[in-house]
């Protein structure tokens, strides 16, 4: 048995200087092959990262906003969902941008592939061709027979452009509704692991396809035969140099931002010393311009070793007996490259320090403070404090009033006879047992009706309250959240609101809302200075640009990280509906979403008062260098012991001079 056990060590531990050995020989591949033009290679790579952030990305969006527009949906929310599936303009952008995405992402690896073999060969690095050539072998992809590799492209895409690709796709809400979905049955969890195994055995048995694809000019079915053929004996020592390589180059770079992250939090908090307001505009400034920007070197990274990984194996029968440059050939070559690269996170820094910079000099506008994630959330009662008193009756107003709530969220609707009053459902049945619709009573009989028995026998007499009773309770005290309901049946509603909050003079202590967008419309014609808020249940498209939505509000379920950013980008803001549990608001305030829609506000405020000391840590890290390295001002000692002894002998004098 000690023989077998010393025998199976011995096997194990020959594996693994086999493939410590093939590492090292394509590490020093790799190595030899950008030693001469690295910095080329480098800026290529760097300037197609920027070219698909700043022109393919936006094309594509560009490319969904028209298909909705003319589906004809402009965007998708709880109303038109469900047309998705009807539209066959829809299904046929999607299957577009499916295509174009994994086309762009091949027509990288297509790039940097023609990149290293003139690199290899010595041949001149003109940009031009290098594009021409890799794009007139590409484009063959579109023929039949090599269709298949597109799906081989769009499983590049998690591994060369990971954040590109997180970053737009958590923009839809949809994603974390499938996850749902998909972790709800333990079929659904297994289909997916073997989806996630045929993906990494496609990437792993097609390794040296997309070259002999560009390259040689192969179809993709002899292509893949002839990669199956080179690569199947040995499966299992690929698939370990592989993952190897893959992520010794991950966890490389990683170190390498992070530490230069680190090195710029270093410099934030040594300006703190001098200027807490400096510090806080420089950490939000780095949330939006330098991590993105260690994101995007983190995705070159990753391209990059893919792209070296798969030509070096696919040179590496051609190059057996090739000379490589030794060491000292190479040393200097990587030393310039990483001052480049020290280069253009300076650059990013200094980028990162004029976004603060505005900040700092320019008047702190909402807008303003919404790009920069500087906006202190709001607690909204839902309907009052609607846990402890009938919602949106004088009750539950006044108790949330008396609990200090900033701001209180209402419904608005109108009765037969011109009245807006402040209820929830059209129909009266829920909250009163009438079985009749708001529209349909004028306001002597809806006045009469119980609203408040059914939540609790102590609140039996409580009305439906008008608006204008609100309006008059809560002047001065506290903010309004006024969600207009509109009919057919009530088509002045949306004057009436206006006119008594102009009457009451409330345009600037609250907001109107609405799940219609054309009711939004109407109040900003009839004072472009309300502040106006589209409800959605979820949202897909291009409704983060709609004119008359001065902020939106999103069912909490689907709202993602992608989705507040592109929300805070254009200087709006998100309000999230409706959270009742401590763990959504947990989630909800790391997204930094900035007004939370409860009914138990009493489960936020004490997070809003733990997140305010978190967004402080950095000051609580000054304070503690601080104490620990500041020495006493003597100077200030002295004139504090002055001071006491002055109070001491003449304590009226000190009185009459303070």
């Amino acid at each position: 048995m000690k023989k077998e056990v010393e025998a199976i060590l011995k096997r194990f531990s020959a594996k693994l200087r086999q493939q410590e050995q093939a590492y090292r020989s394509l590490h020093d591949a790799a190595r030899s092959l950008l030693s001469p033009k690295g910095r080329v290679f480098l800026f290529f790579l760097l300037f197609y990262k920027v070219l698909t952030n700043l022109l393919f990305v936006p094309a594509l969006q560009l490319i969904w906003a028209l298909t909705l527009r003319f589906a004809p949906i402009r965007y998708l929310n709880n109303k038109t969902a469900s047309r998705i599936f009807a539209s066959p303009a829809i299904i046929g952008c999607i299957a577009v941008l499916a295509v174009l995405a994994a086309f762009w992402n091949l027509y990288e690896v297509a790039t940097m592939l023609h990149l290293l073999t003139r690199i290899r060969h010595g041949e001149p690095l003109r940009a031009w061709a290098v594009f021409r050539d890799a794009f007139c072998s590409l484009v063959r992809v579109f023929l039949p027979q090599n269709l298949p590799l597109l799906l081989y492209g769009a499983a590049l895409i998690p591994l060369t452009n990971f954040f590109l690709a997180a970053n737009h796709l958590t923009q839809f809400a949809v994603p974390e509704y499938l996850w749902g979905l998909l972790k709800a049955r333990s079929s659904n969890r297994f289909l997916f692991a073997l989806a996630v195994l045929f993906v990494l055995a496609l990437l792993l048995d097609g390794l040296v396809v997309l070259p002999k694809f560009l390259l040689e000019r192969k179809s993709f079915g002899c292509a893949f035969a002839e990669s199956l053929h080179i690569l199947r004996s040995r499966t299992g020592q690929l698939l370990g140099l592989a993952l190897h390589w893959m992520l010794t180059a991950a966890v490389r770079t990683g170190l390498m931002l992070l530490c230069g992250a680190a090195l710029f939090y270093c410099v934030i908090l040594g300006v703190g010393f001098a200027s807490t307001a400096a510090l806080l505009a420089l950490s939000r400034a780095a949330l939006l311009i330098e991590l993105p920007f260690l994101c995007l070197l983190m995705d070159c990274a990753m391209t990059a070793a893919q792209s070296t990984l798969t030509e070096v194996l696919y040179e590496a029968p051609r190059q057996s007996d090739a000379a490589q440059p030794t060491i000292s050939d190479v040393l200097p070559a990587l030393h310039r490259e990483q001052t480049v690269l020290a280069g253009m996170m300076a650059c990013a820094a200094l980028v990162t320090c004029g976004v603060a910079a505005v900040y700092l000099l320019f008047p702190q506008t909402q807008p303003l403070q919404s790009v920069l994630g500087l906006a202190d959330p709001v607690i909204t009662y839902h309907r009052g404090y609607s846990s402890r008193a009938p919602e949106n009756t004088m009750a539950a107003f006044e108790t949330a009033l008396e609990h200090g709530s900033p701001r209180i969220e209402l419904d608005v609707q109108m009765t037969a006879d011109g009245v807006a009053v402040v209820t929830h459902d059209t129909s009266l049945r829920r909250c009163t047992g009438c079985n009749a619709n708001i529209y349909d009573l004028p306001y002597v009989q809806v006045q009469q009706l119980d609203a408040g028995r059914w939540f609790h026998r102590q609140f039996t007499g409580s009305y439906i309250p008008t608006l204008e009773e609100v309006l008059a309770l809560c002047k001065g005290k506290a903010e309004l959240n006024i969600e207009i309901k509109p009919s057919t049946f009530t088509p002045t509603l949306e004057a009436e609101t206006v006119r008594l909050i102009h009457a009451y003079d409330y345009g600037s202590d609250c907001v109107v809302t609405s799940q219609s967008y054309e009711t939004l419309c109407k109040v900003k014609e009839l004072d472009p200075d309300i502040t106006t808020g589209y409800i959605l249940a979820l949202g897909v498209g291009t409704y983060y640009d709609l004119p008359a939505a001065d902020f939106f509000s999103v069912e909490s379920t689907f709202i993602t990280a992608g989705m507040v950013q592109q929300i805070h980008l254009r200087g709006k803001t998100i309000s999230a509906w409706t959270i009742n549990r401590q763990q959504d608001a947990e989630k909800l305030l790391q997204l930094g979403v900035d007004d939370l829609i409860t009914d138990k506000p009493e489960i936020i405020a004490p997070l809003l008062a733990r997140d305010k000391a978190l967004d402080n840590r950095l000051l609580w890290l000054r304070d503690q260098i601080q104490e620990l390295f500041a020495a006493p001002d003597a100077e200030e000692t002295m004139e504090v012991e002055e001071t006491i002894e002055d109070a001491i002998e003449d304590p009226e004098e000190v009185l009459d001079e303070a």
